[in-house]
């Protein structure tokens, strides 16, 4: 008997073992993807669903049988963590994907082994979806319900069963299913502060303080970026620099607290000019650039032009309560009719342009 639990112990750790680097590199994949393709980021509870499938059909074939033909396994904490790191439509796909497995894959000879474990599937599904969401999701009372109702509740069946007769066993199984549940919600919690921390470091270093926009360095990064995407895709894209016309009286007139506020207005309304797939950067002083995705020469001056007109349309409140109105110039290249190399100095030139002709206007290269 006591080989026996030997074994069922070791079994059981190797499946804290498997889960704990699965998550550790499922983590560091999605992060990866998440730097490097953030156009992508609506297929990660796709990708999260699918990797966390995969470890859950992993877990199943580090089970450990017990008396009556039942597989004692890990496999709800897969679906679990799913929901916990994605929501619910990735712990929906591991459910559908273990499910699966589960039928095709394992022994159905048992029926009651198969309720068992085809419920406690579904309860930590139901329960994690309606638990976690967002907010609460640190709660470790929360998770001690969701891993005691999906994981220790349907395995009481089997006790029954067998009459009191497995209670070692029973407590053994019970202990190290609360002791994995116990150890996933602290190893996701370590994972998700780390994140959230890495993030922030990487914002306030990218970030322009007062606008929220990128900062210059953050911008040659992402130019860099898109003129690689840009080449292998054969996708064009603009890039508009802007400058706020006559922002020096701002300053002199109103003072610099004035001018401070005018610059924070200006990149609230770039953050909501620019879509998803475009990025804009506080270029330096009160000169802006703006790269939009897949955009050729016409489409760029109309939105160069929209831009323009939204500016010139809104009130700037002040911080002592009076409100202005500025315009602003803009030059706009694209790639590739330009080359990388000329497409900064090429807009910048248009900027110029647009100013020398009397400013509030939109001047494109070819255009």
């Amino acid at each position: 008997m006591y080989e026996r639990l030997d074994i069922m112990l070791i079994n059981l750790l190797n499946n804290l073992t498997l889960m704990t680097t699965f998550l550790f590199l499922c983590n560091l994949l999605l992060n990866k993807i998440q730097e490097s393709f953030p156009q992508y980021s609506r297929t990660f509870p796709y990708i999260t669903g699918l990797l966390l499938g995969l470890l859950g059909i992993g877990l199943m074939f580090f089970n450990v049988s017990a008396p009556g033909g039942f597989h004692l396994d890990l496999r709800v904490l897969a679906i679990i963590s799913a929901v916990y790191m994605s929501g619910r439509l990735a712990g929906g796909i591991s459910l559908i994907i273990l499910l699966l497995a589960r039928f095709l894959l394992l022994d159905t000879s048992n029926p009651a082994g198969l309720f068992i474990g085809t419920t406690m599937l579904i309860l930590a599904f139901v329960l994690s979806s309606l638990l976690f969401d967002g907010k609460h999701n640190y709660s470790w009372r929360r998770w001690a319900i969701i891993v005691e109702c999906s994981m220790v509740l349907p395995c009481i069946p089997i006790y029954l069963m067998y009459n009191g007769t497995i209670v070692l066993p029973f407590l053994l199984v019970m202990f190290v299913y609360t002791l994995g549940g116990l150890f996933t919600y602290l190893l996701l919690t370590y994972l998700s502060r780390s994140n959230r921390s890495i993030y922030l470091l990487k914002e306030s270093a990218s970030r322009d303080y007062l606008t929220g926009l990128h900062n210059p360095r953050a911008f040659e990064a992402i130019f860099e970026q898109k003129v690689l995407h840009a080449m292998r895709t054969h996708e064009p894209f603009a890039l508009l620099m802007m400058d706020i016309d006559h922002f020096k009286s701002v300053n002199d007139t109103y003072g610099h607290s004035a001018g401070d506020a005018v610059l924070s207005e200006i990149g609230e309304l770039l953050h909501h000019f620019v879509r998803s797939s475009d990025d804009c950067a506080r270029k330096g002083g009160e000169e802006f650039v703006v790269l939009l995705h897949c955009c050729n020469h016409e489409q760029a001056r109309q939105a160069g032009e929209r831009l323009r007109q939204q500016i010139e349309q809104h009130v700037f409140p002040l911080p002592d309560g009076q409100q202005l109105r500025i315009t602003a110039s803009i030059g706009i290249s694209v790639f590739p009719d330009r080359s990388a190399e000329e497409l900064l100095d090429q807009a910048d030139q248009e900027l110029y342009r647009a100013k020398n002709e009397g400013r509030n206007r939109v001047c494109a290269a070819g255009i």
